[in-house]
């Protein structure tokens, strides 16, 4: 390689063929971290079959429905970790076992699913792994999967949150 005063110099004492060689490996090495992160973490929130998703927000819809029809609603007193239901209104005949979920907006590792039984006072406890902060989905149906109650709560609660179905005008 020559310089300008006429020098010639060998091609690896030159600077910009070290940054341009240096630009190559960074691309070539931020893509293959790139692929490995999306390997690693596959995005759960990705729906392949979009028909069948729909139509079981249908069936959802429906059991939102039929708790509203019914007026079932709750109280639920989410404390540190411990975690109290109670009826507020229209609670059924068989009432025995509840499934009750909480939804994380945006990791679906955090989700929480829990079978609560009723004890003698007509509550249904749970202890909670740790501590809850920040938005979360509220899912209370029965074994049968009759009906359904869904909302959206903050935590922590400053006191006790009622629970109603809501099924976004549909």
């Amino acid at each position: 390689m020559q310089l300008k005063n006429g020098e010639q110099v060998p091609w690896y004492k030159v600077s910009w063929v070290w940054y341009i060689i240096f630009m190559k490996f960074a691309v070539i090495t931020a893509c293959i971290v790139t692929a490995i992160l999306i390997y690693r973490n596959p995005i759960s929130m990705v729906v392949d079959d979009y028909y069948n998703e729909g139509r079981t927000i249908n069936l959802q819809m429906q059991r939102v429905a039929v708790a509203e029809a019914q007026n079932i609603s709750f109280y639920a007193d989410i404390s540190n970790t411990d975690l109290v239901i109670q009826f507020r209104s229209g609670e059924p005949e068989n009432s025995g076992t509840l499934m009750v979920t909480l939804f994380h907006p945006t990791t679906h590792n955090f989700d929480i699913e829990m079978r609560l039984t009723r004890s003698a006072d007509g509550a249904y406890r749970y202890q909670l792994p740790r501590e809850l902060y920040g938005n979360w989905r509220v899912d209370i149906e029965p074994f049968d999967r009759e009906w359904r109650v869904s909302q959206d709560i903050q935590l922590p609660a400053a006191g006790r949150i009622t629970l109603l179905p809501e099924n976004y005008g549909i």
